[in-house]
């Protein structure tokens, strides 16, 4: 049986064609506000960085929690979709005590609260109510 074989142009050229129409695609479905949260939602991203690598860290933000100050390696960082009105708060602390330790939250991708300290200093809070 004979082999059919391609030539490395006609190879480069079907795998644009393919790679125009993931993107393509993409356009479409991020034009169309796939990509965004649902209607009276905002994506908040929590982040907390420590120089020692390492916080106790509390949230609350609807149904996600981090009851009972969890030690987490740093940076840290979630991201979840919710509603307006919700109240949001974010907490961590250096068990270290040496360094700086921030916390920030991003409402739709932009610095909404943030809170940075240097030791001796060893807590930070980052809160608000959703618009």
């Amino acid at each position: 049986m004979a082999k059919l074989s391609r030539s490395p142009s006609r190879k480069l050229i079907e795998i644009l064609v393919v790679l125009a129409l993931i993107l393509g695609c993409a356009f479409i479905l991020a034009n169309a506000g796939a990509f965004k949260p649902k209607e009276g939602y905002h994506r908040l991203t929590f982040r907390v960085s420590s120089a020692g690598g390492f916080a106790n860290i509390t949230l609350n933000a609807a149904e996600n929690h981090i009851d009972n100050s969890q030690t987490l390696t740093t940076p840290w960082e979630r991201t979840f979709d919710i509603a307006s009105g919700v109240t949001v708060f974010l907490t961590a602390r250096n068990p270290s005590q040496s360094g700086q330790l921030s916390c920030v939250i991003l409402l739709d991708n932009s610095d909404w609260k943030k809170s940075t300290i240097n030791a001796p200093k060893d807590g930070v809070a980052c809160a608000g109510i959703v618009p």
